[in-house]
């Protein structure tokens, strides 16, 4: 069936001459830089993520792209050796072939493998729109090396399948220590390499952590870092406690039981 499926696309390869200069690119390994750019894009786009600088998780995660592309190679080139299938050009010498014929065997095929490496890892780094473009990139190229004549469907699909299959399985027992590794590097004179995190630390409690009581009444004072001043509030009052807490007006709060009243009864302001 592989075979049948290779010379159907390899008569539609003949009858549409005008698409071989775009395919033909596709199925070179020259085609291969697309996704060297688009790792560079999401790591761009990972160093100015936020507010704070950059997301270093992330970046953990694109190093991962690059280290799970190299070992799902590596772990093609053996299988290559091992299956050691023909190039469909040398089974069928009346095939068309539009690059120049490479060399070595054909499954899985090398260039489908790191295609869905890459893509499948920048999926897994959360680079959602980078990924995309990837995988789109990789369907091409996996269609290309068929349309030109070099591999099987099957090796395209193996390829793809491989390739995703190695970053998808080694990545939950390797991001630990890449992140580890990327924090470590942005907190030593390397951190030009990463670039800050967004996290600089816990956030410290606010005032209302540590709430103070007042008197026997029950009220609770809460202390503001400068102590500017007192509200109290009362519980007929919330509509106007809202507007006496927001953020620009923040000062010490004493909130009193329903049974404990005050003179002149209401939100109000007293300096503290």
């Amino acid at each position: 069936m592989d075979r049948r499926w290779y010379l159907d696309v390899n008569r539609f390869a003949a009858r549409t001459a005008w698409a071989h200069g775009v395919i033909a690119f596709f199925a070179r390994p020259s085609a291969l830089v697309i996704f060297a750019v688009l790792l560079l894009v999401a790591l761009a786009r990972a160093r100015v993520a936020g507010f704070g600088g950059t997301d270093l998780d992330k970046i953990a995660g694109l190093v991962w792209v690059a280290v799970g592309t190299g070992l799902a190679y590596a772990v093609s080139l053996p299988v290559v050796h091992l299956v050691a299938r023909a190039r469909p050009f040398a089974a069928m010498p009346q095939a068309i072939v539009l690059v120049t014929r490479p060399t070595g065997f054909s499954f899985p095929n090398e260039h489908t493998v790191i295609a869905g490496a890459v893509a499948a890892g920048l999926w897994l780094s959360r680079a959602r729109f980078v990924a995309a473009a990837a995988t789109l990139t990789a369907i091409i190229l996996a269609l290309a090396v068929v349309y030109t004549g070099t591999a099987y469907p099957g090796d395209a699909a193996a390829g793809l399948l491989l390739g995703t299959l190695v970053s998808l399985g080694i990545y939950p027992f390797a991001i630990g220590a890449l992140r580890a590794l990327v924090h470590a590097v942005a907190r030593s004179p390397l951190k030009l390499l990463v670039g800050g995190g967004h996290h600089k630390g816990p956030v410290g409690p606010g005032p209302a952590a540590h709430p103070e009581l007042v008197g026997e009444s029950g009220g609770v004072r809460i202390l503001p870092p400068d102590g500017a001043r007192a509200v109290r509030i009362l519980p007929t009052d919330k509509a106007r406690t809202v507007r006496i807490l927001s953020p620009d007006k923040a000062g010490t709060v004493r909130i009193l039981p329903p049974d404990k009243t005050e003179t002149g009864s209401g939100a109000g302001t007293a300096p503290s």
